[in-house]
C-alpha cells in the first residue's frame, strides 16, 4: 500500500501544480508539500513495514536496497523542492524566457514518479518500462532554458539513452528465455519467479547480463557509455542536474544489481568482471577529462562518472554495504555542488572557469560552500567518502588499489585547481550586483547539506577508529 501511495502522490501533486498556471507561490508550496508527503511515506515504509498492506505484490514491493535508493531519491527531491522555493522567483526574474514554471514543476513530479517506479518494481519487464519512463520524463527538464545548447543536450540525451534502453530490452527478453521451471515452462519475469527451483541457462544468462549491463550502464553513466551525461548535466538547471546525478544514476545502477542478484553462483565471478572493468575505465575517463575541464558543471558531470565507476568497483569486489554508503554520500555531495553551481551561474551568467575569478569578494557564502563541496566530493577528511574510498583501496589490493589512488589523485588535482581559480584572486569586474545578492540568498539548503556531510564524516571516522 505504501508503494502505491508513493507512486500516485507525485502524479497527483504534479497535476495540481500544472493547474496552477502562473501562480508561482501556489506552485512552490505544492512542490514542497508533495516532497514532504513523499518523504513521510518513505519514513513509514522504513520504520513501520508491518503497516504495509501488499497491493499488486507481483509487480510492486520493496527490499533493503530499493529502500536505500528510494529514500535517497525522496530526500533529494525534498531538498530540491526546498531550494526551488527561493530559486524559482530568482530564475524567473533573470530569465523570463524559460519553460513555464507550472509545466516544469509538474514534469519534475512525473520524473519522481518514474524513479519511484524503478525502486518499487518487482518485475523485470516493469523495471525496464520504468527506466525508459525516466528518460521520457527527464528529457524536457533539460531544455528548461530553451537555448540552442539545452535543446541539443536534450535530443542527445533522448537518442543515446534510447539506444541503451533498446539494449536493455533485448537483455530482458533473453533473461526471460534463460529461466525455466522444472516442467520446462517459462519462469516469467517476476522477481519471485527466480527462486531455488528455477533452472537458468548459463549461456542465455551471460548474454542477457551483458546487454542489460550495457543498457542500464549507459543510463548509469559508466564509460564508454557516458557520452550523454556531460551535456545533460551542464545544460539542465541545477535542481534537475542534482536529480539526474544524485538519483537517476542510482536507479540505473539498481537495474544492473537486479539482474546480478539472480545470477547463478558459478556465474557471479563472470558478472563481477564487468563491474571491475567498466568501473576502472570510468575512473580513467573521468580523471583525464576533469584535468582539462573548463566548464565547472561539466566537471561535476565527469565527477559523477568517476563515482559511478567507484560504485561498480565496490560491487565487483562484493562490498555491498560500502557501496550503498558511498552511493548515499555521493548523492548528497553532488546535490550540494550542483546547487552551489546554480548559484554561481545566477551571479556570473557563465559556466566557464576562466571567466570567474575572486568569487570570495562577491559570493562569500557560496565560495565557502563551493570549496567545502569540492573537498567533500574528492574524499578528503572529514568527508564520509574518505572512509568508503579507504576501505575500497584496502580491499582492492596492491595493483588495483594503486590504480584507483592514481586516478583519484588526478581528479583531486583537477577539481581543486579549478575551484581555487574560481574563488581566489581579485575580481576585476563591476561591484556587487543584484544577481550576486540573489545568489547569496540561495545558500540555506547547501549549508545544511555541508553540516550533515561533515557531521556524518566525523562520526564515521571516529566510529571506525574506535571499532564502533
Amino acid at each position: 500500500m505504501f508503494e502505491l501511495y508513493l507512486l500516485l502522490l507525485p502524479l497527483f501533486g504534479g497535476a495540481l501544480i500544472y493547474l496552477c498556471k502562473n501562480n508561482l507561490k501556489a506552485i512552490r508550496l505544492l512542490l514542497v508539500l508533495t516532497a514532504l508527503l513523499h518523504n513521510a511515506g518513505c519514513v513509514l515504509l522504513v520504520l513501520y513495514p508491518q503497516w504495509n498492506i501488499p497491493v499488486f505484490r507481483q509487480y510492486f514491493g520493496s527490499d533493503d536496497i530499493s529502500l536505500f535508493v528510494l529514500c535517497i531519491m525522496s530526500f533529494l527531491f525534498l531538498c530540491a523542492a526546498a531550494h526551488a522555493y527561493t530559486w524559482l522567483p530568482v530564475e524567473h526574474k533573470h530569465d523570463p524566457h524559460h519553460m513555464p514554471m507550472n509545466i516544469f514543476c509538474a514534469i519534475l513530479c512525473a520524473f519522481v514518479f518514474t524513479m519511484t517506479l524503478v525502486a518499487v518494481a518487482r518485475n523485470y519487464g516493469l523495471l525496464w518500462v520504468a527506466v525508459e519512463a525516466t528518460t521520457l520524463a527527464s528529457a524536457p527538464l533539460i531544455n528548461f532554458h530553451r537555448s540552442a545548447g539545452s535543446t541539443e543536450a536534450m535530443w542527445k540525451y533522448l537518442l543515446i539513452c534510447s539506444v541503451g534502453i533498446g539494449l536493455a530490452l533485448f537483455g530482458t527478453f533473453l533473461l526471460g528465455m534463460s529461466a525455466k521451471l522444472p516442467d520446462g515452462t517459462a519462469a516469467g519475469l517476476n522477481f519471485s519467479a527466480f527462486g531455488k527451483d528455477v533452472i537458468i541457462n548459463p549461456d542465455y544468462f551471460k548474454v542477457a547480463f551483458i546487454f542489460c549491463f550495457a543498457g542500464y550502464g549507459l543510463k548509469m553513466g559508466l564509460a564508454p557509455f557516458h557520452t550523454w551525461l556531460p551535456d545533460a548535466h551542464s545544460e539542465a538547471p541545477s535542481m534537475v542536474s542534482l536529480m539526474l546525478s544524485g538519483t537517476l544514476l542510482n536507479c540505473s545502477f539498481l537495474g544492473i544489481i537486479r539482474v546480478f542478484d539472480i545470477a547463478p553462483e558459478p556465474l557471479k565471478d563472470f558478472c563481477k568482471e564487468y563491474f571491475l572493468i567498466f568501473g576502472v575505465l570510468s575512473l580513467a575517463v573521468a580523471a583525464f577529462f576533469i584535468i582539462k575541464q573548463s566548464d565547472y558543471k561539466r566537471m561535476l558531470a565527469y565527477s559523477s562518472v568517476e563515482h559511478m565507476g567507484l560504485l561498480a568497483i565496490m560491487w565487483g569486489l562484493s562490498m555491498q554495504e560500502i557501496t550503498l554508503l558511498h552511493m548515499t554520500f555521493h548523492s548528497l555531495c553532488k546535490m550540494l555542488l550542483f546547487l552551489v553551481a546554480g548559484n554561481i551561474l545566477v551571479a556570473y551568467g557563465t559556466r566557464r572557469v576562466d571567466q570567474i575569478h575572486g568569487m570570495f569578494s562577491r559570493l562569500k557564502r557560496n565560495s565557502a560552500l563551493w570549496l567545502m563541496g569540492i573537498i567533500l566530493i574528492c574524499g578528503m577528511p572529514p568527508s564520509p567518502l574518505f572512509l568508503t574510498e579507504l576501505m575500497l583501496i584496502q580491499k582492492a589490493g596492491f595493483v588495483l588499489g594503486g590504480i584507483i589512488i592514481l586516478f583519484l589523485f588526478m581528479v583531486f588535482c583537477g577539481m581543486t585547481y579549478n575551484a581555487l581559480r574560481m574563488t581566489m584572486g581579485e575580481d576585476l569586474a563591476c561591484p556587487v550586483r543584484e544577481q550576486d545578492l540573489d545568489a547569496e540568498k540561495l545558500f540555506k539548503v547547501p549549508a545544511i547539506i555541508v553540516f550533515l556531510l561533515i557531521f556524518s564524516g566525523i562520526s564515521m571516522i571516529i566510529g571506525n577508529y574506535y571499532g564502533l
